[in-house]
């Protein structure tokens, strides 16, 4: 079973997309099949590294991209998940990704141009973690000075950033002037800009480390995105929209080593290495089959909460990816063990599927992390309020 026959009956739970829209998931998973048939060894860190970013801009010469209107946040989830079948490093290969906090954010004739470099491929990355860890974001303590000409001088030190040779920009999240959080787009080849590659455990497709800024100059009037002390605003909604396209990836991951599994248990059963299928390999694939397909089918659901600025929609997201990966996580690892030692070969694929998702449960925060804000929101929520003024009432 491939991803497309995966998807194929859930189209009546997603109206959004029309058949025109439908046959372009067709042709952009058949573009993928296309291009990763040149695509280099996953050891080759540099030379994989460079194959996703040339995809990315092949896929974008080629008018791979949502519809605009509803249904492109819709497609965009699914499509993810396509990705997310053959790679999880495929998780940035189209989209605006981070850049669609500049295309929101900032100053129209910004928001132009990077629309048109976006569109050609370009990438943007985010730079908000710090060495405390996590995206716990109100601690975060890179400043902004005051500069000559009304500038800001930026000093500090981001850490855990992703696409960090990769980026042609930065949204970087500093304490302004008047200590409020704000978010600023910074020139990733500012020579005062300073990138340490840090080599990961899994998710190694794009580059990993640390952005350190040394006094580098931005201008307010073109960098700042939104306005002074919106910074945490403008976290909150580009996640709510973003984790919804990184669960779906991993379960395409996921999905993608269900469909690995299947058809070498069946072809293994065919020739009559195997006698019969046994029942604990055949209620695994069974469960997780179903498991993934609940955990897409609430993602496609929070993606559309977020589209609209539910505001459920934060933290459906924030508790969605932490369960959709968790989901992710635990299918693989039932999966791996049904086709033996082969998958545990370094150069397996499904032995990069574990490791990539191992280090998914640490992006973007410690899934821990995410549960608990969770259920921080949920103690705040409304019914909580009217519970506890129904109890002092009595």
């Amino acid at each position: 079973m491939n991803a497309l026959t995966w998807l194929e009956p859930l189209r009546s739970s997603v109206p959004e997309l029309d058949t025109p829209a439908w046959t372009s998931l067709e042709r952009f998973d058949a573009a993928l099949g296309e291009l990763s048939s040149a695509a280099p060894a996953h050891h080759d860190a540099a030379a994989w590294s460079a194959w996703l970013l040339q995809l990315r801009h092949e896929l974008a010469a080629r008018r791979h991209r949502a519809p605009t209107g509803p249904a492109g946040p819709v497609w965009q989830t699914l499509a993810q998940f396509l990705a997310g079948a053959r790679d999880l490093d495929l998780r940035d290969c189209t989209g605006a990704g981070h850049g669609a906090m500049v295309l929101t954010h900032a100053p129209t004739a910004i928001a132009r141009a990077w629309d048109e470099r976006l569109r050609a491929g370009e990438l943007i990355g985010i730079a908000a973690t710090e060495r405390h860890g996590g995206s716990r974001i109100r601690e975060i303590t890179t400043r902004a000075r005051p500069g000559r000409g009304g500038t800001w001088r930026l000093t500090g030190e981001k850490c855990w950033v992703s696409r960090l040779t990769e980026a042609a920009a930065f949204v970087v999240f500093v304490r302004d002037p008047d200590a409020r959080i704000s978010a600023v787009l910074v020139d990733a080849d500012d020579p005062r800009a300073e990138r340490d590659v840090i080599e990961p455990f899994g998710l190694g497709g794009w580059s990993w480390g640390a952005l350190r800024l040394h006094d580098l100059p931005v201008d307010p009037a073109t960098a700042l995105l939104g306005a002074p002390g919106n910074g945490l605003e403008i976290f909150h909604q580009h996640f709510a929209r973003f984790r919804p396209l990184v669960t779906a990836t991993a379960l395409g991951t996921a999905a993608g080593v269900h469909a690995l599994v299947a058809d070498a248990l069946a072809a293994r059963r065919s020739t009559g290495i195997l006698p019969r299928v046994r029942d604990n390999a055949l209620i695994a694939l069974g469960r997780t089959h179903a498991e993934i397909t609940a955990a897409l089918l609430a993602t496609v659901t929070t993606t559309r909460l977020a589209m609209i600025g539910h505001p459920a929609a934060d933290l459906l997201a924030r508790l969605g990816k932490a369960a959709g990966v968790d989901t992710a996580v635990q299918a693989v690892n039932n999966l791996a063990p049904l086709i033996g030692a082969a998958g545990f070969q370094r150069s397996h694929p499904v032995a990069k599927a574990r490791a990539d998702l191992t280090g998914l449960l640490y992006a973007d925060g410690i899934h821990d992390s995410l549960y608990r804000s969770g259920g921080v929101s949920l103690l705040a929520g409304p019914a909580n309020s009217r519970l506890a003024t129904l109890t002092a009432a009595a």
